[in-house]
C-alpha cells in the first residue's frame, strides 16, 4: 500500500485527499545504522517493523506509523553514525522501504559538536543536510527531516542551518515531499523565528505530586500549541518500557491507554519509546 503525499494546513496536517491527517510516531533511533549493518535490512530492520506493527495490531491501531531515525550520533549511542560514513542513496532506500510498509521516516539527529562540528564548508553540517534532503527526492511519499534533536545540547544552530523548503510548502521548489520542522524546543517562551513546517515539543517528564506530569502535559499545552499556528507533534512525552522508571519509562498499560486517549482527543501527535 503506497502512502500518500501530506501537506500543511493551518494546525493540521492533511493528506492527498485533504482529509486530516494524524502523526502517531514512535522512535527507533537505530533503525538506519541496522540498515547499514552487514546483515542488512532482512535481518535486523524487517523483523523490528513486524514487532511493531504486530504491537499497533494489538493495540487496536492499524493505521501509519512514524518512525523517529537517527541520521548521524556520535558513541556511546546504541545509534551512533558517523554522518559521512554512508552513501546518500542509501537514505533514498531505507525510507523508500519503510514507506512500502506503511512506515514514515521522522529523521533526526544528534551529537553534531563531535561528529559533524563545522556549519559550513563542504563537509559541514549544511552541506551533509542540503545531500541527505537531496536523498529524499525520488521519495514519492512525505517523510519529515528535523534539523536537530534538542539543539540546545546537540551541536546545531538551528537558525542558521535549515532543511531547504519542499514542494509540499513551495510548489516551485525541486526538494522532493518531506515536511520540516526545527527541532526548536519550548523553553520557557516560544521563538516563532525557528519555525518551520511544523513544530514540536518536548514535555517537562517532572513529577507534581501524586500525579505524573506528563501525563496531563498534553492536555496543558495542546491549546499553547495551537495558538503557534503550525501542525504540532509532542516530541518524547513519555517511553513505554518493560522496566518502570518513575518521569522517564513507564510499564503501565493505563498510562499508555490515556496518552492514546489525549492525542484522539487533542489531535496532536506523539513519539513513545520502543519499549
Amino acid at each position: 500500500m503506497s502512502l500518500s503525499t501530506i501537506h500543511v494546513d493551518g494546525i493540521d496536517f492533511k493528506d492527498d485527499q485533504n482529509k486530516v491527517w494524524h502523526y502517531v510516531g514512535m522512535t527507533a533511533s537505530a533503525l538506519f545504522k541496522r540498515w547499514l549493518m552487514p546483515s542488512g535490512p532482512a535481518a535486523l530492520v524487517e523483523p523490528n517493523l513486524q514487532q511493531w506493527r504486530a504491537m499497533a495490531n494489538e493495540g487496536g491501531y492499524d493505521g501509519e506509523i512514524t518512525l523517529r531515525v537517527f541520521r548521524f550520533a556520535a558513541p556511546p549511542n546504541s545509534f551512533a553514525l558517523d554522518p559521512w560514513s554512508y552513501p546518500m542513496s542509501e537514505v533514498t532506500n531505507f525510507t523508500n522501504y519503510c514507506n512500502e510498509r506503511r512506515f514514515r521516516i521522522d529523521w533526526t539527529c544528534g551529537d553534531a559538536q563531535i561528529v559533524l562540528p563545522n556549519p559550513d564548508g563542504p563537509k559541514g553540517q549544511q552541506q551533509h543536510l542540503n545531500e541527505f534532503c537531496n536523498a529524499l527526492v525520488p521519495v514519492a511519499a512525505t517523510n519529515f527531516v528535523q534539523t536537530c534533536n534538542e539543539p540546545f545540547k546537540n551541536g546545531i544552530d538551528v537558525r542558521r542551518i535549515v532543511p531547504p523548503p519542499s514542494r509540499m510548502v513551495d510548489p516551485k521548489s525541486p526538494w522532493g515531499t518531506y515536511l520540516r520542522d526545527s527541532g526548536m524546543y519550548y523553553g520557557g517562551q516560544w521563538d516563532t523565528s525557528t519555525d518551520l513546517d511544523f513544530i514540536s515539543l518536548h514535555t517537562d517528564r517532572g513529577m507534581e505530586g501524586r500525579v505524573v506530569k506528563w501525563l496531563g502535559k498534553i492536555f496543558e499545552s495542546a491549546v499553547f500549541l495551537w495558538d503557534i499556528g503550525k501542525p504540532p507533534v509532542q516530541n518524547e512525552p513519555m517511553g513505554f518500557d518493560e522496566v518502570d522508571r518513575p518521569g522517564s519509562r513507564s510499564n503501565n498499560p493505563r498510562y499508555a491507554g490515556l496518552l492514546g486517549m489525549g492525542v484522539a482527543f487533542t489531535g496532536i501527535g506523539f513519539h513513545s519509546s520502543a519499549g
